[in-house]
């Protein structure tokens, strides 16, 4: 089995290609609740995995104070261009979740876009939650969400996800999963740039390995390292259970 590239490498590979991809693939109305929440606390707040900016600027655009920090430098460089083409000022720095250098606290420390899902040690995992909750300001709060596990069927070959625009050309993304263990898939994404005359002018070979959780699994999770539930939704947008969910979502108290 051939090893996992590094999860900040992968990203600073397609760094120039996120808004076409990953951040047209979120269906439902995420930034919204982040914005909502926030807000709520009228206080700072900390994004993880900020990435380009996709839920960071819409906060720094509503006037909350929010720091952002994310393991690739090209997605923080990609965050703080398209903020300054919006005269918006923002505060990112490279960082790696499980080791938060902050010596000041958050009164919101958000985990979006299934975060969690991307530490696949179960002990990378608790020590990214506990780092939240040593951070968290008195009567602070956590938002952690998740992919809901559905079945996955291991493809042998790559399948097209999709084609989009891209500029003057096109963009085709392809993927491949493999179940590493019960609990473990590794994606593989091939990118491909195609000119209108058909040429490939760009090819991105990325490899990311995710760990499902079901929501009573996250809760417990955020239960042990100190984070007590205090509400629950499915797809951002109900707090009562939606039948076929993708997203389970945890807003949780620090201690």
């Amino acid at each position: 089995m051939t090893a996992k590239p590094h999860a900040a490498s992968a990203y600073d590979r397609i760094a120039h290609l996120y808004d076409v991809d990953m951040a047209q693939n979120m269906r439902f109305p995420d930034v919204d609740f982040y914005v909502r929440v926030s807000a709520s606390k009228h206080g700072r707040v900390l994004e993880l995995g900020c990435g380009n900016g996709r839920v960071l600027l819409e906060l720094a655009a509503c006037g909350i104070d929010v720091v952002g920090i994310d393991r690739s430098q090209k997605m923080l460089t990609e965050l703080v261009r398209k903020g300054a083409s919006r005269a918006l000022h923002a505060r990112t720095c490279a960082m790696d979740v499980r080791r938060l250098g902050f010596g000041v606290r958050f009164d919101v420390v958000l985990c979006p876009y299934s975060l969690v899902t991307y530490m696949t040690n179960e002990c990378d995992v608790a020590q990214m939650l506990a780092e939240v909750n040593r951070v968290l300001a008195p009567g602070g709060i956590a938002v952690v969400d998740a992919f809901i596990p559905r079945p996955v069927g291991t493809n042998p070959e790559f399948a097209r996800d999709y084609v989009r625009p891209y500029g003057q050309h096109s963009l085709v993304r392809s993927k491949r999963i493999t179940a590493l263990s019960t609990r473990v898939n590794r994606v593989e994404r091939r990118y491909e740039v195609v000119s209108a005359g058909g040429t490939i002018e760009e090819c991105i070979d990325t490899c990311e390995d995710i760990r499902v959780h079901a929501p009573h699994e996250l809760i417990a999770l955020l239960d042990a390292c100190g984070l007590r539930t205090r509400e629950a939704w499915w797809n951002y947008t109900s707090t009562t259970e939606i039948a076929g969910a993708q997203f389970f979502t945890v807003i949780a108290e620090g201690a």
